[in-house]
């Protein structure tokens, strides 16, 4: 591991390529253009994780994303407030290009833990949103007061997730739909995945992504424990969407998931 700069100095921004540093979102107001320059982050999470879980001091140095921009600078501690953190922002670094495409994972919601680890495994593969799927065999329900507590605690499972795997993004976590309302909202440019684990009218989805290209956004979705309704497997056909496999062995929700995933990032990102 490289050495880290001493506070006085301003550090080679190389060093920062896989030097192991804290990485932290930050939404910033505008582009940062010139460096060395002063910037104030009032982020109730930074604030928080810096001042209270870690207690960073003063002259150390973290790597900020501002995720609207895919962009990362390293920044070192001025102060930590109760409110804020004071920074200055070293320069930019390099942000090599994403080879995947826009890529959406629609899944029927499954059991809590579960879904975390769905999550976080989607967000280090690369995945720029979730869809959470109400199904006909979906074994989970949700009232409309819980969303928003679930929708909140889902996007900090994804942002911790995010910072952990030295992500440019934080993938977007949209509120659950029927299967039937998401099909009908489901934009026609993109390519319209269906995972299904029985049926002779399956595509490979390896030989499905050999023939697609980057610039085509991506929706895989995934099915509850007890797979698509007949009704759904026809509704999403009728909407467009593909029929594929992962091969012959019955796959649970998340595993089936971070399998196409997967998938997808060999195919894509073959360097």
């Amino acid at each position: 591991m490289p050495a880290k700069p001493s506070p006085d100095a301003t550090p080679d921004l190389a060093q920062f390529s896989g030097a192991g540093f804290k990485h932290f979102f930050a939404a910033l107001a505008e582009p940062l253009e010139s460096f060395p320059t002063d910037l104030t982050v009032t982020d109730d999470f930074v604030v928080r994780h810096l001042g209270t879980v870690i207690r960073a001091k003063p002259g150390e140095t973290v790597i900020l994303t501002d995720d609207a921009r895919a962009t990362a600078y390293a920044a070192r501690i001025v102060a930590v407030q109760k409110k804020s953190v004071d920074f200055t922002v070293l320069g930019q670094l390099p942000t090599p290009a994403d080879p995947l495409p826009h890529v959406m994972l629609a899944v029927a919601l499954i059991k809590e833990q579960r879904w975390d680890w769905l999550l976080q495994k989607a967000t280090e593969l690369g995945a720029r949103a979730i869809q959470p799927l109400f199904s006909e065999r979906c074994m989970i329900r949700l009232g409309s007061d819980d969303i928003p507590k679930k929708l909140e605690r889902w996007g900090g499972v994804l942002r911790s997730a995010a910072e952990q795997s030295e992500g440019l993004f934080i993938p977007a976590i949209l509120p659950p739909l029927p299967v039937a309302q998401f099909l009908q909202q489901a934009p026609a440019e993109a390519l319209k995945l269906l995972l299904m684990e029985r049926g002779t009218d399956r595509q490979s989805l390896k030989t499905r992504l050999t023939k697609h290209t980057q610039a085509q956004p991506v929706i895989l979705t995934i099915g509850p424990e007890g797979g698509w309704s007949d009704t759904e497997q026809a509704a999403a056909q009728s909407a467009g969407f593909i029929s594929v496999s992962l091969g012959q062995r019955i796959l649970r929700s998340e595993t089936a998931a971070i399998a196409a995933m997967a998938a997808l990032v060999a195919e894509m990102d073959r360097d």
